[in-house]
């Protein structure tokens, strides 16, 4: 049965543990249009799509939705929105943050189930096939908000007949083009304000506060000049307040803690292994996909299969459909199914090689073991024994990278200039923090592999 629209009439509102009362206001077009948008088909199943993956493998509380997420980042657009208009003024565009507003609601709608890890899964099975690129979730967020046959766009239509374009083409856009994309696109945008507090909270973790009212506060707008050689380019972008930027850096600084301690644990890391594994196994072309126990109709099958990956199989995965495959197949006929699937059901995590616990700062003793251990375990790297090797920093000096413009994080100097928020004498963002670190670990099916592979690394 198709999806019958219906616009939002009257106040509506949510509770919501970051951010308290969140209210759509019956007075405000775009909160009634937001309104009707959750109701959706496509934006329920968020609710089905869990923000962090299998971080609860580690985090028991990290079962938190990019449904109660989005949510969230729309609240936190609006409040940015006020910083923008009120920097404006008179010449504030209405219409331009609507579009804006909307796409904050609507960023994450494409994501599939286990998000990045499904989406790392994909792209191995895409090499495997001779395929350069795949589809990523911003595609397919595009592709839900245009799609002739869903609940978004007809929603959308009633309001404009241009806005699901502007829209799916802001969010697919790489950088922003204005200060009012800067409010979903820039090193603090309304997605990591929420993710980040919400993360941190849902997580347990109680690495680096966020004072995000204090930060808001404290934001401005400013017109800098990123011109080169003698051309003058002048862009409004987002700017802190002189007595706001060590609110500032304590954001960034949890940003990184988040980074170290939860989002690239190792053991969260292992199992995102495990569940990849086991995707591309299901996807493999040479995988006897009736041993495997999955019809023919399936939509994860059909959307793993060579020439697949349509719009109408990737809308029928979410998190609930991926664990009760996964429960299918311990009981399949394919033995590699099955082992891998009781893993996952039952956490029964990979034993882990971790180059940065072992040699630390020492890049050399690293890349030595590194390499001992690609040349020992040389054809299994992918089947039996999986290599993740994350990189993350603090923050990422712009070096005068007129593209990234709004990715600076600016604060304004005593004298009123503003200034990039590294380059401050007294920083707490050291040099070697803004370079990046690389987390190389070897994840083994294997016990007495791993400990064998331990073995070659120490050059035994």
């Amino acid at each position: 049965m198709p999806y019958t629209c219906r616009m939002a009439n009257h106040t509506q509102r949510i509770r919501d543990p970051i951010h308290g009362l969140i209210v759509f206001d019956e007075k405000n077009d775009v909160d009634m249009l937001a309104w009707s948008l959750l109701q959706t088909p496509e934006f329920q199943r968020l609710r089905r799509i869990r923000q962090l993956g299998v971080s609860e493998m580690v985090f028991p509380g990290a079962t938190h939705t990019r449904f109660a997420h989005s949510i969230g980042v729309y609240h936190n657009a609006r409040k940015l929105m006020r910083v923008v208009r009120r920097a404006v003024g008179d010449g504030f565009d209405r219409d331009r943050a609507a579009v804006v507003l909307l796409a904050a609601l609507l960023h994450d709608l494409g994501h599939g189930p286990f998000s990045h890890a499904f989406e790392g899964a994909r792209e191995r099975i895409a090499e495997q096939r001779g395929i350069d690129t795949i589809e990523h979730h911003e595609k397919f967020t595009a592709k839900l908000i245009l799609a002739e046959d869903g609940g978004i766009r007809p929603l959308l239509d009633r309001a404009d007949g241009h806005l699901a374009e502007t829209i799916a083409g802001l969010i697919a856009a790489d950088d922003p083009a204005d200060i009012y994309h800067a409010v979903v696109s820039s090193s603090f945008d309304a997605d990591r304000l929420d993710y980040l507090v919400r993360d941190r909270y849902m997580t347990g973790s109680e690495a680096g506060a966020i004072d995000v009212d204090w930060l808001i506060d404290n934001l401005d707008v400013e017109n800098i000049d990123v011109g080169q050689d003698g051309e003058a380019r002048i862009i409004p972008t987002f700017v802190f307040k002189a007595k706001g930027r060590q609110a500032a850096e304590d954001f960034l600084l949890a940003r990184y803690r988040l980074y170290s301690q939860v989002y690239l644990h190792k053991t969260t890391r292992g199992f995102e292994c495990l569940l990849s594994a086991l995707i591309r196994h299901v996807g493999a072309d040479e995988t006897d996909q009736d041993a495997l126990g999955l019809e023919a109709g399936h939509p994860l099958r059909r959307f793993l299969a060579r020439g697949g990956e349509r719009l109408e199989d990737y809308r029928r995965l979410d998190d609930t459909v991926m664990w009760g495959i996964f429960e299918r197949l311990t009981r399949s006929a394919d033995a590699q199914a099955r082992h891998l699937g009781e893993r996952l059901l039952n956490r029964q995590r990979l034993k882990a090689l971790d180059l940065w616990e072992s040699y630390g700062l020492d890049v050399a003793a690293s890349l030595s073991a590194e390499q001992r251990l690609e040349s020992h375990l040389a054809g299994r790297i992918g089947k039996t024994v999986f290599k993740d090797d994350p990189r993350y920093n603090l923050y990422s000096l712009s070096d005068g990278d007129v593209v990234k413009a709004h990715k600076v994080v600016r604060v304004r100097m005593a004298d009123g200039r503003p200034a990039e928020i590294a380059r401050f004498r007294d920083t707490i963002i050291s040099k070697d923090l803004t370079q990046k670190t690389k987390l190389t670990r070897y994840y083994f099916l294997s016990d007495d592999e791993r400990d064998e592979a331990e073995r070659k690394m120490k050059g035994r």
